[in-house]
């Protein structure tokens, strides 16, 4: 899916995109969201009408979200430099 939002929250704006993987068990009913500010990349897992619907709720689903990578205890390559 190729679905783009743009979102401004305290001062930052966000790219917000759908990801194409799903936990299998919840393909129904669940989307992950990608969401990418200007210095970090964060994913969350929420319910399909959360998502589609006219106002979705941006700030309690950057509240849930983990650091990208996160879930497969993935860190930021030591050579990298700070976001």
């Amino acid at each position: 899916m190729l679905e783009r939002e743009f979102f401004y929250l305290k001062g930052r704006t966000w790219l917000v995109r759908v990801r194409p993987a799903v936990r299998r068990s919840e393909i129904e009913t669940h989307l992950t969201l990608e969401l990418m500010g200007d210095k970090e990349a964060r994913v969350v897992s929420c319910l399909r009408e959360e998502w589609y619907t006219p106002t979705p709720d941006f700030a309690a689903l950057v509240a849930r979200s983990v650091t990208a990578g996160a879930s497969h205890h993935i860190g930021q390559h030591p050579s990298a430099p700070p976001a």
